[in-house]
């Protein structure tokens, strides 16, 4: 968002690291759990509850069992269904459009189409990227809209006659959306997020998966200092392990996302988004960066990603909320 231009016609955005212009993708999965016929007999109770939860009455699970703990507390994904095999996935990647160019699209289009438009099953597959980035911006400013609706709606589904209700009413509490902080495809170039990482290493069920080989070097323990150093308060400790871990470039290990990014993102993952406080994180770390460049520099930390956000960036988080899901 911060590297947009106050130009409703420029559709690029640039890299905060090497300043080129590139146009942004919006990654859409979807995920659909609805039957294809008439629902059978209702099933026993709990009959399609997780493994891993615990008998009625029993005793719960104590914090220190973190698999349990966030099997639990994953929500329904849809209609009730708790994580069976999808009926179809079907995905793609839009341009991320700025809310200034994601205007003058929808002007355009409510000028030439009417608004009615907005509301038919059609808009999704007749104009994917300015359904997409209305929903993004919708769920993300959490804000109440029909577009919910439409993604049901505009599914293909069974003739009327047997249809179940999930098909015939479209309900905004049918449809979950979900905002990610990454989409995971394999590239043997870069390593993987940080908080994934952690995440495969503690067994610990999540949403996305890394597909590719987890380099050796970022070994759970390596993630274990990183968040020591972090509740030590000695961001910078944390800071040069990674950097010494990674390795100088060209040669280390390729670091797709920014040190400030993977070191917030693994203390968010690994301790909760409720228990982090973001803007004493953000202190902490200003105050590791300057501490950093008093002896390698700033230039040298810069190019090796270590930089903190620009003030552009940390307004527009204050702007659109935290952080996504993970």
């Amino acid at each position: 968002m911060a590297g947009w231009a106050p130009d409703d016609s420029n559709l690029n955005t640039t890299c905060p690291f090497c300043a080129c212009p590139f146009v942004p993708l919006l990654s859409v999965q979807t995920l659909d759990f609805r039957p294809s016929v008439p629902s059978p007999k209702p099933a026993p109770a709990g009959a399609c509850g997780s493994k891993d939860a615990p008998d009625p009455g029993g005793p719960g699970p104590v914090l220190s069992d973190r698999r349990l703990c966030l099997a639990l507390d994953e929500p329904q994904l849809c209609n009730g269904h708790m994580g069976g095999a999808s009926r179809r996935v079907e995905g793609g990647a839009w341009a991320y459009l700025s809310p200034l160019v994601l205007r003058k699209e929808l002007e355009s289009l409510v000028e030439n189409e009417g608004s009615e438009v907005l509301a038919l099953p059609e808009l999704p597959a007749a104009h994917p990227i300015i359904f997409w980035n209305l929903l993004w911006y919708f769920q993300r400013l959490r804000l109440p809209s029909i577009l919910p609706c439409l993604v049901l709606a505009s599914c293909d589904g069974p003739s009327t006659s047997q249809a179940p209700s999930p098909w015939l009413m479209p309900d905004p509490a049918s449809v979950q959306v979900r905002l990610l902080w990454d989409v995971l495809t394999p590239d043997p170039n870069s390593c993987p997020p940080l908080y994934v990482l952690w995440r495969v290493h503690s067994q610990i069920p999540q949403r996305v998966a890394w597909p590719g080989p987890v380099p050796a070097s970022l070994s759970l323990d390596l993630l274990e200092s990183v968040l020591r150093y972090v509740g030590l308060n000695e961001v910078h400790k944390a800071i040069g392990l990674l950097l010494e871990t990674l390795g100088p470039p060209p040669t280390g290990l390729h670091l797709q996302r920014g040190i400030y990014r993977e070191i917030l993102f693994l203390t968010m993952a690994a301790m909760g988004k409720d228990h982090v406080d973001i803007a004493s994180f953000d202190k902490r770390y200003k105050s590791a960066f300057n501490k950093l460049a008093s002896s390698m520099g700033k230039e040298e930390l810069r190019q090796r990603r270590a930089q903190m956000p620009t003030p552009k960036a940390i307004d527009c988080r204050k702007c659109f909320g935290a952080p996504l899901e993970c």
